[in-house]
This record gives structure tokens, C-alpha cells and sequence, in this order.
């Protein structure tokens, strides 16, 4: 079974959650993300500072995607023997800390447990007052995506040794799959100055998270390939394809029917389509003509 039909059988028929966050009727909202060594880290790439950042930082970004703001984290480790050893552990700790605390996210609590593999799941509490949904985008909405798509994924290929990339493009990609950042500060911006119909943190890839978008709202969309932005220089190591199938770039993906500045918070942010009534689901072109791709981003099944 693929993710999505595994997460429609636990629940009853047309109520799958589709959204990462939850929203209760007092506007907490919350989410929960687990990262797991050989599926989103390898040990000999990443050490503990470097995974206790990811793991703050793919929660806080369905948070930010999901209009809320972070304020409480329950931490769950499962420890391998290895690393419950002080000399792994105390890092790890640190750095968990200082990146909460830089958000303003209190640790309340947790379970520690003896694991075969190293296993962390971070879930968090926050509050929202004018939440997000995958299911707001409506008919004459712009879509828009902050920041670009390829380092991620130009990272990992560098770890794998499949490429030589000169700094300082090295340098960025490869703290771009490592150590991805939130867009939480932008999400704010966002939420206080413009009218958002739906949003989601793009973490399988372009080209798997716009299917998840349409469907869930119901819309077609029309992505206009030649204004997606790639990072200069990545076009050398990674082919489009692989570009719109780069996952945890942990960018925001997000319709709203308002015409948006080029730039909020220091980020880039690019109209990349529109909504479209003529047809469901995606539909990519360049200058014109459409493209169709055989892949469709990362699948865990």
C-alpha cells in the first residue's frame, strides 16, 4: 500500500486527516514528526547537533505551514545503545534546547525507550488564530512558493558521492539536507498581512506536495515550469525532474487570491501558477506547452 491509502484505511471512510497539524475547537493546533536513522538521517552524515536541529525543524515547519505558532514539545527518543551514551547525548540535548528555546517552545514532556535503530518523535503544541488548510484553495487563487527546490536533494547526491560540487554551492546544499530550516518567520509575516487560502511545507517534493494540494482542495492547478525557482548553479548536477522531486526543503507551498511581494522576511517568494477550474489535479507547461513527468516525488512505500 502506498502512504496515502495507508492513512486512509485508519480512519473511516472520507475522514482522513489529509493536513500534518490538527486544530482543536479552543485554536490549539498541533502536529507530530518522527525522523529515523536510515529513512531521514544516516549517522555517519549526521551527527547529534545536526539531527537534533532537523527534528525541531521539520515539526516547526508544519506548524508555520499550518498558521500557527509553536509553544510546547513532547519529545520521544528510542535509543539505541550507542546513543544513549553521554558523549552523543549531551550534544544532542544541548542543541535540541537551544533550537526549541529559539523559537520560544518549552519541552513538557516524553518517553524515552531502548530501540534497535535511533527513532526520535517530537510532537508540538501551539496556538492559531486564523488557521491553514490544504482544503482552503479556491477558484482564482495564485499559487506561490517561497525560497527554491534542488538543494535538498543535491546534498544527499553529494554525500553519495555522485557528484563534485564546488563551494560555496556545496556548503549550502549540503546544510540545505542536513539541516533544512523552517519558513515559520514567513508564515507570520504572511498570516498578519495577506489572505492565505491553503498551505503546506514541501517535504516529499514539488512534484508529489502540488497533487496533495490540488486534491485536497478540490482544484486544478496550472504550474508554469519556467518560473520555478532553482538555485543558480544546481542545473550543472540536478535536471529538472530531479529538482521538482526534491524532498525536506521544508519551503512553503501556499494559494492565496492576492497578487504577493517578491520578497517577505529576507525570502524569496515566486508565482509558480494558478488555479485552474478546466481540469483536476496538475498540469505542468513551459512557455505554452505542457510537460508531463514519469516520477512523482518520494514515496516511503
Amino acid at each position: 500500500m502506498k502512504e496515502s491509502e495507508i492513512i486512509r484505511a485508519l480512519y473511516p471512510p472520507g475522514l482522513a486527516q489529509t493536513d500534518d497539524c490538527y486544530l482543536d475547537e479552543e485554536g490549539r493546533i498541533y502536529t507530530t514528526d518522527t525522523i529515523c536513522e536510515g529513512t531521514h538521517f544516516r549517522t555517519e552524515w549526521s551527527g547529534p547537533k545536526e539531527i537534533a536541529i532537523k527534528l525541531v525543524e521539520v515539526n516547526v515547519s508544519d506548524i508555520a505551514a499550518g498558521g500557527g505558532v509553536p509553544t510546547k514539545a513532547f519529545l520521544n527518543l528510542g535509543l539505541s545503545p550507542e546513543f544513549s551514551k553521554e558523549e552523543w547525548m549531551i550534544p544532542f540535548s544541548q542543541t535540541l534546547g537551544e533550537t526549541l528555546s529559539s523559537y520560544g517552545i518549552s519541552l513538557c514532556g516524553g518517553d524515552t525507550y531502548r530501540s534497535p535503530s535511533l527513532n526520535l518523535t517530537l510532537t508540538l503544541v501551539g496556538t492559531s488564530t486564523l488557521p491553514w488548510k490544504r482544503s482552503g484553495g479556491k477558484e482564482g487563487d495564485f499559487l506561490y512558493l517561497t525560497g527554491s527546490v534542488g538543494l535538498s536533494l543535491l546534498g544527499y547526491k553529494i554525500l553519495t558521492k555522485q557528484v563534485e560540487v564546488p563551494d560555496p554551492l556545496r556548503s549550502f546544499a549540503l546544510k540545505k539536507h542536513l539541516t533544512p530550516k523552517s519558513r515559520l518567520e514567513v508564515a507570520g509575516a504572511l498570516s498578519k498581512q495577506f489572505s492565505i487560502s491553503s498551505c503546506m511545507d514541501l517535504t516529499d517534493g514539488l512534484l508529489q506536495d502540488l497533487s496533495k494540494l490540488s486534491a485536497s482542495s478540490s482544484l486544478g492547478l496550472a504550474i508554469f515550469l519556467e518560473k520555478i525557482p532553482l538555485p543558480e548553479g544546481t542545473s550543472s548536477f540536478l535536471n529538472l525532474e530531479e529538482a521538482l522531486g526534491s524532498g525536506e526543503e521544508l519551503e512553503l507551498l501556499f494559494l492565496s487570491p492576492q497578487e504577493l511581494p517578491n520578497t517577505l522576511c529576507g525570502i524569496p517568494i515566486v508565482k509558480i501558477g494558478t488555479t485552474n477550474p478546466n481540469w483536476k489535479g496538475v498540469r505542468y507547461f513551459t512557455n505554452g506547452s505542457e510537460i508531463k513527468f514519469e516520477r512523482s516525488g518520494f514515496e516511503h512505500f
